[in-house]
């Protein structure tokens, strides 16, 4: 079969460069489980009198990526059967249309979640998108019906929440995270250790053998004010707080002074955290300041000491014998107040710096490499 089963776009940084992250190919494999129980279940509702679909109903069929194109990644995947080159199994088969059929019962269900109405599915489909969805970002998006000017079908951590908490509000569910974390308790004989940082406290989290060197380093140097950043699978409650941690997948050692330790700290603080005072920072935003920092900001260059501030912005300073230059950023609109003053003369250089775009990053990066290095 040639004719594209489905066309998602997906939107988000990561797709800036037209390519699809490997990790998210089992969210896709997932999804074509889904597909495939769904249209067995269509077959079962036509069909009242049959109690098992027929043998062989589903042998073979996959859900293939065939194509990958600009705006920011657009997919093109064909609903492929290795019965087809014996003709059992074409696009006149009637079998194709209960997947069809599955295809619009999936896509409706995420009409309804953007739409915050009740869900058309029963918990054994719902169950799915704990896969489904899971590798997902907080900027990202597939859109499975990218071309509707209304409802796109849209695929992203709320309506994905949406879904899995439409059965039972007090449900939980899992997603793929990172956290910024102290390795606060080790068991050597459960082999099993606590993680703690202003928002999430856990303990008895298994240590798995390629990774226990990093575990076991931190936790060595815990009073040092050594942090890890770790990427697991994290199991979180109806109020969106992690509640235990399934799977560690990657860790990686970082100092107390790290750009991600320091803007984790300041992504908990809440209204008037400085005496009373003190704006909230929003964490999501928090989080795209990070990636856009890891993303432009070369790594040769000197990390900034970062602070809060009174008005709820983030301070980037560097300084030297000649300069001291600081970046004062409105994490709503990622647009940067900079500021660079000379010792010799007093010379002072003020800029706005757009960091959602290159140039402004460019500009940034241009000064501290000529005047911080």
């Amino acid at each position: 079969m040639s004719e594209v089963f489905f066309q998602p776009r997906l939107t988000g940084k990561r797709f800036d460069s037209h390519t699809l992250p490997v990790e998210l190919l089992s969210d896709f494999a997932a999804l074509e489980e889904l597909i495939i129980e769904l249209a067995k279940q269509k077959y079962l509702d036509a069909h009242p009198d049959r109690k098992r679909v027929p043998r062989g109903f589903a042998d073979g069929i996959s859900l293939n990526l065939a194509t990958i194109e600009e705006g920011s990644v657009l997919t093109g995947f064909v609903l492929s059967s290795l019965l087809t080159a014996n003709s059992l199994f074409s696009t006149s088969d009637s079998t194709l249309t209960y997947f069809e059929q599955a295809k619009e019962t999936f896509v409706t269900a995420l009409e309804q979640a953007e739409k915050a109405e009740q869900i058309g599915l029963t918990p054994r489909f719902i169950a799915y998108f704990n896969r489904i969805g899971k590798n997902l970002l907080d900027d990202e998006a597939i859109e499975f019906n990218p071309i509707s000017t209304n409802h796109k079908a849209t695929l992203n951590k709320q309506t994905r929440r949406r879904i899995l908490l439409s059965v039972d509000q007090n449900a939980e569910y899992s997603e793929n995270t990172t956290l910024i974390v102290q390795i606060t308790e080790l068991n050597k004989v459960k082999q099993t250790f606590s993680i703690q940082n202003h928002n999430v406290k856990i303990a008895g989290i298994s240590i798995q053998p390629e990774h226990k060197e990093n575990i076991y380093k931190a936790f060595d140097e815990f009073e040092l004010g050594s942090y890890v950043k770790m990427k697991v699978e994290a199991q979180f409650n109806a109020s969106n707080t992690i509640s235990m941690i399934n799977t560690l997948e990657h860790i990686d050692l970082l100092d107390a002074g790290d750009i991600e330790v320091r803007l984790e700290h300041i992504s908990s603080l809440k209204e008037g955290w400085y005496y009373g005072e003190g704006k909230g920072f929003k964490k999501e935003e928090i989080m795209q300041l990070l990636l856009l920092f890891n993303a432009n900001y070369p790594n040769e260059l000197p990390n900034p000491n970062v602070f809060p501030t009174v008005e709820g912005k983030v301070q980037f300073e560097w300084s030297n014998d000649l300069y001291d230059l600081s970046l004062t950023i409105d994490t709503e609109k990622m647009l940067g107040d900079f500021h660079a003053i000379t010792f010799s003369n007093e010379e002072e250089i003020e800029r706005q710096l757009n960091l959602n775009e290159m140039n402004g990053w460019s500009e940034l990066n241009s000064w501290i490499s000529k005047n911080m290095i």
